[in-house]
């Protein structure tokens, strides 16, 4: 892990020493420099690798609320945790990097506890290095939600795998208060209690051969602790509206971004049915800058995010027969959610960090790629130069996702 965030701090800091960050994407997005806060230049430059883009959106929060209409399609457990942390520490920027840092620990040990229950030493630390060394693990690292979320839904599905159901239900319900896929936690929550499998309680199995939809296990009144998942999506709401007479503005806020349901997949549809010119405009040279001098093309970013819904899709056929069924109808939750909402220019926009959250897909490659010693390590090769590559992009304020 810490090799992971040696190659984003080593290849973003080279990167900004070596051309210096695009200073008409800073300016217009950090207008108060909330991403580089600090009186001494050294520092500014020391922690670029933690803040850009969206981190702008959680130091804004954290230290004024909800200013405008677009800024509700952040969740606000993390900016809390950041606005609480800034008390300590005197500083936003500080506090988020470091509540990032120890959920991206928490989260991956977690991870590697949770596959532990179903595979082998070896392929779990594969699932773990898989998830650190991804191409879009910087955001594990920056001041975003991934790590916190990542760390709250791994968290709660391994409670559940341990039958303690009130823990499941309180990291469910953080989750959901920190991006609008947390409510989604219900789901595996509910087909683990229902259908296993659990740790134990074996004295819960109803009594019989059982087939098909009936559950296997009974019914008690600890499924009510699982109530709490979609409670902290209400509660954010039910904030929305008293503060600001919009208890929906999470979701309309969508339309801000730019962002429109399209009917399930209906992004993957708009990016497959755009491949074909986007290869074409590549293969020419006449693709679209996603900025002034940017070094990846709008037709470039589409590629790569295709690439990684197919990606996405191996991890499910080799996670087949070697997880919980409940895990991979979360993935699927997780993805339709995510290959639904299209944008214009990039129909599957961020989708390399929405993919890193979405654990059962590295899951089936770990379990894969763990019983096969050689071909792993190229991959982790593979994948730590592309980080460094991701890391490089980001740190200089080029789009990554």
């Amino acid at each position: 892990m810490l090799g992971s965030r040696a190659i984003v701090w080593g290849a973003g800091l080279l990167a900004l020493a070596l051309f210096g960050q695009k200073t008409s994407v800073s300016t217009s997005m950090d207008v108060h420099h909330l991403t580089a806060p600090f009186g001494s230049a050294a520092a500014n430059f020391l922690s670029a690798p933690a803040a850009r883009w969206d981190s702008v959106w959680y130091l804004t929060i954290a230290h004024a609320g909800y200013p405008t209409p677009a800024s509700s399609a952040f969740f606000p457990l993390y900016p809390l945790l950041i606005r609480g942390g800034a008390l300590v520490l005197g500083s936003e920027l500080i506090a988020g990097t470091l509540i990032s840092f120890l959920a991206m620990t928490t989260g991956l040990y977690l991870l590697h506890r949770l596959v532990r229950l179903d595979l082998a030493p070896a392929q779990a630390r594969a699932t773990v290095m898989l998830v650190a060394f991804f191409p879009a693990s910087l955001f594990l690292s920056a001041v975003y939600t991934e790590a916190l979320f990542l760390m709250l839904s791994v968290g709660a599905i391994y409670a559940a795998r341990l039958e303690r159901w009130a823990w499941a239900g309180v990291l469910g319900a953080l989750a959901a208060a920190t991006r609008s896929g947390g409510v989604l936690l219900v789901v595996p929550l509910m087909w683990l209690y229902l259908y296993g499998p659990r740790s134990g309680g074996e004295l819960a199995v109803l009594a019989g051969r059982r087939r098909g939809w009936v559950p296997r296990y009974r019914i008690g009144r600890s499924v009510a602790w699982l109530a709490l998942v979609p409670a902290g999506l209400l509660a954010y709401m039910g904030y929305l509206g008293l503060a600001h007479h919009a208890p929906l503005a999470a979701f309309q806020a969508e339309a801000v971004w730019g962002r429109h349901f399209a009917g399930p997949f209906g992004g993957l549809l708009k990016a497959l049915a755009d491949a074909p010119t986007d290869l074409r405009l590549g293969l020419s040279g006449h693709t679209v800058a996603v900025g002034a001098a940017a070094p990846v093309s709008w037709q470039t970013h589409n590629l790569i995010d295709l690439a990684l819904v197919g990606f996405a899709a191996a991890g499910l056929v080799l996670s087949r027969r070697r997880i919980p069924l409940a895990y991979t109808v979360y993935a699927v939750a997780l993805l339709v959610q995510a290959l639904s909402y299209p944008v214009v220019l990039e129909p599957l926009e961020s989708f390399p960090r929405y993919l890193l959250v979405i654990f059962p897909v590295f899951m089936g490659w770990g379990a894969w790629l763990g019983e096969r010693p050689r071909l792993y390590g190229r991959v982790i090769a593979s994948s730590a130069a592309l980080l460094a590559g991701f890391s490089a992009l980001w740190a200089i304020w080029a789009w990554v996702a």
